[in-house]
Parts: structure tokens; C-alpha cells; sequence
């Protein structure tokens, strides 16, 4: 069976550097061949994700949906769909759809209401769990899916605290874990412990995050 193609769904107005860490971490996970991006408005930042995947698009998936649809199965992971993703729900071209959304905590659906309840018909709505994943973790849990695996199988973490001597982070998401460690990038750990302040303190200076582009 083909592998499925895995599409970040851009919901954010920017491209963070965050955001291109998990993407990166995703890229890995699944391929730069498999990893398409939509919805990705300034073109530097389109530039720079196409070394990590092997679309990038400015138009939103959804204006691509009705043409995709006579080629794909269609799934789009959303936190409020009934049923849960299982391995069954793959054919030999699927495409698996993942909100590129940075969260909030607790979460305000922002995948249903953008993303889900504009898609219509044709396609399927599936959970990954009850927690909110990142986007490189509910990623790595549909590739895991699509392999084989059913989803019960695979074990999460909820919660992950990054230390960094009197200093910590805790985390609120829920992270898959592969032989004993949390699905999460070294880079990513990183920037949190390393860079995430600064960025934090420059927004608040220019009354904005800055994007991967600046």
C-alpha cells in the first residue's frame, strides 16, 4: 500500500520558528516526499519549507479539497471527531490532514471550527485521543496507525516538564513515546530551554512573534 501523504493545515497567521521545528520534526518522521503544507501565506516563508516538504502551498487544502477527493481518502484529525483513527481507515492514497495549529491550553477547538466544519462532505473526521498532541506528535500517531498499529497500542504521555538547572517548563501536551522516551526533537527542547524567552520578550517589545522570516 502507498504510504499516506500527511498535510499541516496552516492556522496561524506566521510560520514560527516553533512551528518550523515541529514541522522539521514531522519531515523526519514521515519523509519530505510525504509532507505536504497548505495555506502558507508569505512566500519566504514557502521557501523555507520547501526543504523540508515536498508541497507548499499559499491556498488553504480546503480550496484544493473538492479536486484532492477524486484521488484520495480524505481523513482529517480533529480532537472532537467521534471515532477514533485505526488502521483500517487507510487505502492505498490517503491523505491525513493535521491542523498546523500552535496550542492553547486548554484547547478552543480551533480544528473543528476552522478546518472540519468548513470541509463538507467526502471525507473522514477521526481522532487520536483525548489529548491535545502536537503537530509532529499527532503525526508520528497516524503514521504509527496507517502502519498497522492500533492506536490503544501505542503509548502516550500526558505532560512533559524540560528542565534547565533552576529552570523549567512545563508542557500540557500529550506526546507519544517510543521505547521508553517522549516523542519530542532535540531541537525543539532547545529552543524552549534556550531561545523561546528571548522570542517571548521581543514580541512583546514589537507586538508580534516573529516568523521564520525575520
Amino acid at each position: 500500500m502507498r504510504p499516506p501523504i500527511f498535510t499541516v493545515e496552516v492556522v496561524e497567521p506566521f510560520i514560527s520558528k516553533w512551528m518550523f521545528i515541529e514541522l522539521s520534526h514531522a519531515s523526519k518522521i514521515v519523509g519530505r516526499e510525504g509532507l505536504w503544507v497548505f495555506n502558507v501565506k508569505k512566500e519566504c516563508e514557502r521557501e523555507k519549507l520547501f526543504s523540508i516538504a515536498s508541497r507548499v502551498e499559499s491556498q488553504s487544502f480546503l480550496d484544493k479539497l473538492e479536486e484532492l477527493k477524486r484521488d484520495f481518502n480524505i481523513i482529517i484529525l480533529d480532537p472532537s471527531g467521534t471515532e477514533e483513527l485505526r488502521p483500517t481507515d487507510f487505502s492505498s492514497n490517503t491523505i491525513i490532514v493535521v491542523g498546523g495549529i500552535m496550542g492553547d491550553h486548554p484547547p478552543r477547538g480551533r480544528t473543528r471550527k476552522e478546518i472540519s466544519e468548513r470541509a463538507g462532505g467526502g471525507v473522514l473526521f477521526r481522532n487520536i485521543g483525548s489529548g491535545q498532541f502536537t503537530i509532529d506528535g499527532a503525526i508520528y500517531m497516524a503514521r504509527m496507525v496507517s502502519l498497522g498499529r492500533p492506536l490503544n497500542s501505542i503509548p502516550v504521555q500526558v505532560g512533559l516538564t524540560l528542565k534547565k538547572r533552576h529552570f523549567e517548563v512545563y508542557l500540557p501536551y500529550a506526546y507519544p513515546v517510543e521505547n521508553g522516551k517522549v516523542v519530542i526533537s532535540q531541537e525543539e527542547i532547545h529552543y524552549i530551554l534556550h531561545e523561546l524567552e528571548e522570542d517571548e520578550a521581543r514580541a512583546l517589545r514589537e507586538g508580534k512573534h516573529p516568523s521564520i522570516c525575520d
